[in-house]
This record gives structure tokens, C-alpha cells and sequence, in this order.
């Protein structure tokens, strides 16, 4: 039951319920525009590494967006992997397909890698650091209650934090709180997808010839074997299994646990890389495709997984919830978003430029998935002529180096003139016109 609103409000612009990487990204472009942004998270934030360590796949794309914000300005300093070639195969069977950097010449000018493997402590506290004197942090806060308001009125959030009641008001309310969203739930917006019944065996290895710098996609019946290059020169696999197979690798010992990796993984990747020298704690989650029935309303918006969660094949899941970032953020740096931000038409044109990108990227994951599991006679075959028909087409290779890149990604916001760090007039435009200049 929505409580009696509050008359002792803290007020914002926008007020954004989650502080990962997208609600952080999202709260320092909202910052960089004038507005007034508070992010609430329920729990404080851990920069530290873990084992097995949690590692994000950021298109090159995604990188200049992070780097506008002043979150990325050198590999070094996030400790970011690079992905200057991607090896496509599915062991046992004579299809490849390769992706190499130096392919993205013609596309774009000085793409130094198609991707990049981060660790997800390096970037959140890089985001945060930037934070700092720019958005107003509530975490540790546990959230009491959520009115998401609606056309006629603001919304408000009411917050436990630092042993007071505290109450937040703002003209949007922005979900960007994972998959199990609270702000999704407590709106009232549904998901549709499914359980695939398999679960992401994580972990990380050493090989004995390293990765030098190659990605590697390993197409398997039961699901894919990711292999992601880090920057310590060690892999960041991703392995997608059945419950009851997860279950008895993720406790095996280790000797046949690397056998049984390399045996997945097939000679044409072992071959390359050299065999599997030493692996760190393995740890299963669970693999879902959830997408949000709405992904905005008047007040309202989610972004990144509390809009969309999908297959971890490819890798692009983050990358699409930055684009979620980057394109809400586009809406609102027009001047009818400075005079109400969470005004209905924002929120519908919101939901309607992000529709298309979704069902594209989820189209195309759940297409990947579906094929390779496919093991009727003949799919074999017909997968490996598929996988040499995208080698050796051009049209199709460069649609897949622009999706791998994020090529797009960065003309998109060069044409609306949303790159983030080049907002500084409109800044102060919009301080003026609160009266703050």
C-alpha cells in the first residue's frame, strides 16, 4: 500500500534505484546535463577482486562511451583484458569463423580492440570515484517503500539509510537494479522468457602458450564454452551446462576437471593456447532470457538488466544496458525533458528507441543458441557450412565486426550529439536556467 507522501522530501530530477555500472554511467551522464541525481544500492560497493572473479565483456564501443565519462581513460589503470581477435569454432566440426582488429580499419579509426574483459570492481570504482561531488550516494539503504508516481505526479522513494527515514522525490524514477528488479516488481510490470535449464560454470585458467589476446567461442551441443582473454593473461571462461552436469563439474577434482575443459574446448582451441596449466574456484548461476513487458511509463524507466537479461553468449548484455544508458539520457538532453524529465512522451519515445535494439541482440542470441543445440542428422553440416559462409562473406563479417566492436553503438551517439564530456555549454545552460550560475 502506497504510503501518505511526504512533505519533508529530499527532491532530485532523477533518482536512480541501483548502483552498478549502468545505474552509475547513467547517474554521471543525468549529472553531466544539469540534473540533480541521487542513486540509491542496498549494499555498499566492493572494488576488491573475487575467485572467481567477476568480468564483464565491453565492446570497443562501450569503452568510449565509459571513457567520455571519465571512467576509463587507460587500460592499464582498469586492468582491462583486450580482444584484438575472436576464434568462432564448434569442436569436432570444420566451421570457423575468425574476427581480427585490424578488420575494423575501413569502420572506424583507431580501434585498438574489439572488446575488452574488466573486471566489475575496476569499473564501479572508477565510475564511483567520478561520483564524487556530482550525484548524491545513499548506500548502504534499504528501500521501505516505492511510489512511481505517474503523469500528474512526482515519484517517491522512501529509504532506510544511515540509521534515518529518509524520503526522495523526483521527477523520474529510474530502475536499474538487475535482473530480480524492485522497482520493476513493485511498479507492476511483468517479464516474459524462460528458464533455459542450464547454468554458466564460471571460473578463471592459465594456459601454458597464454591467450594473447584472442577470444575464443566454442560452439557445444549442451551449450556454449566461452573463453575471454584477461589482462594477467589469464582466461575468463563461461560455461554453459545442464544442472546436473554443472553440478558434478563444479565439485570434480581438478586434474580431471582440466581434462574434461580441454576435451570441451577441442584441440583446434588447446592446439593454440597450450594446455590448461592451473584453474581458480569454479562457481555455477543460473542462465535465463527475462525481458520487461514495458520498459518505460510516465515517471518511470529500467534500464539495463532490470529491462533485459539474456544468454551470456557473446558477451553482449552489458553492452546493451549501456546503450539503454546512453539513449535515455539522449531523450532527456532535449529542452522539454529540463522542464519535466519523467514527462510521458520522454518515457514512450525512451521505450520505443531502445524496443528495436533489444529484440535485435536477443533475437540474435537466442538464434546462436538455438542452432548449436540443434542434433538431428545433418545439423552438424549444416552448421559448418554456415560458420565458413560468414567467413567468407564480406556483407556478413562486417555486420558481425560492428556488432563485436560496438561500432554503431558509437555513430549512434555522435550523430545525436549524446557523447558523454562534450556536454559542457548544455551544462551550463541548464544551470542557468535552475538559477544556480
Amino acid at each position: 500500500m502506497t504510503q501518505k507522501r511526504s512533505q519533508s522530501a529530499l527532491e532530485f530530477d532523477q533518482i536512480i534505484v541501483g548502483a552498478g555500472a549502468v545505474g552509475s554511467a547513467l547517474a554521471l551522464q543525468f549529472s553531466g546535463l544539469g540534473y540533480r541525481v541521487a542513486v540509491i544500492d542496498a549494499r555498499p560497493p566492493s572494488y576488491q577482486s573475487s575467485d572467481p572473479e567477476r568480468v564483464i565483456a565491453l565492446s570497443y564501443g562501450s569503452r568510449c562511451y565509459l571513457k567520455g565519462l571519465g571512467a576509463w581513460q587507460d587500460d592499464e589503470d582498469i586492468a582491462a583484458g583486450l580482444i584484438r581477435r575472436v576464434h568462432v569454432t564448434e569442436p569436432g566440426n570444420a566451421g570457423l569463423v575468425t574476427m581480427d582488429v585490424t578488420d575494423t580499419k575501413e569502420m572506424a579509426e583507431d580501434v585498438d580492440a574489439l572488446g575488452y574483459v574488466v573486471e566489475m570492481g575496476h569499473l564501479l570504482k572508477s565510475l564511483h570515484e567520478r561520483m564524487q561531488g556530482q550525484v548524491t550516494l545513499f548506500c548502504p539503504a534499504l528501500i521501505t517503500n516505492i511510489d512511481s508516481g505517474d503523469a500528474e505526479k512526482k515519484a517517491e522513494v522512501q529509504i532506510s539509510h544511515a540509521g534515518k527515514h529518509v524520503v526522495l522525490r523526483g521527477s523520474l524514477l529510474v530502475g536499474a537494479d538487475g535482473t530480480n528488479s524492485q522497482v520493476r516488481r513493485r511498479a507492476g510490470i511483468g517479464t516474459k522468457g524462460w528458464d533455459y535449464n542450464r547454468f554458466g560454470l564460471v571460473l578463471s585458467a592459465s594456459c601454458k602458450h597464454g591467450h594473447d589476446n584472442v577470444a575464443y567461442e566454442c560452439f557445444r551441443e549442451s551449450g556454449p564454452l566461452a573463453l575471454l582473454p584477461m589482462a594477467d593473461g589469464r582466461f575468463s571462461i563461461v560455461w554453459a551446462l545442464a544442472p546436473t552436469e554443472a553440478m558434478r563439474l563444479s565439485t570434480m577434482p581438478e586434474p580431471l576437471f582440466m581434462r574434461k575443459l580441454e576435451k570441451a574446448a577441442g584441440s583446434d582451441v588447446i592446439d593454440r593456447t597450450g594446455s590448461i596449466a592451473g584453474i581458480g574456484k569454479r562457481f555455477c548461476f543460473p542462465l535465463e532470457l527475462t525481458i520487461a513487458e514495458q520498459y518505460a511509463r510516465p515517471r518511470l524507466a529500467l534500464v539495463g538488466n532490470a529491462a533485459h537479461t539474456l544468454h551470456p553468449v557473446a558477451g553482449q548484455g552489458m553492452n546493451l544496458g549501456l546503450r539503454d544508458a546512453a539513449v535515455l539520457a539522449e531523450v532527456l538532453s532535449t529542452e522539454l525533458a529540463f522542464s519535466d524529465p519523467g514527462a510521458p512522451i520522454l518515457m514512450q519515445a525512451y521505450a520505443e528507441k531502445r524496443r528495436l535494439d533489444v529484440m535485435a541482440v536477443s533475437g540474435f542470441t537466442e538464434s546462436l543458441t538455438n542452432l548449436f543445440g540443434i542434433s538431428l542428422p545433418g545439423a552438424r553440416q549444416v552448421r559448418s557450412l554456415a560458420l565458413d559462409t560468414m567467413q567468407k562473406m564480406p556483407s556478413v563479417r562486417t555486420l558481425l565486426l560492428r556488432q563485436a566492436a560496438g561500432i554503431g553503438q558509437i555513430e549512434s551517439m555522435a550523430t545525436h550529439g549524446v557523447i558523454p564530456g562534450k556536454n559542457g555549454k548544455k551544462q551550463a545552460e541548464n544551470r542557468v536556467r535552475r538559477g544556480e550560475l
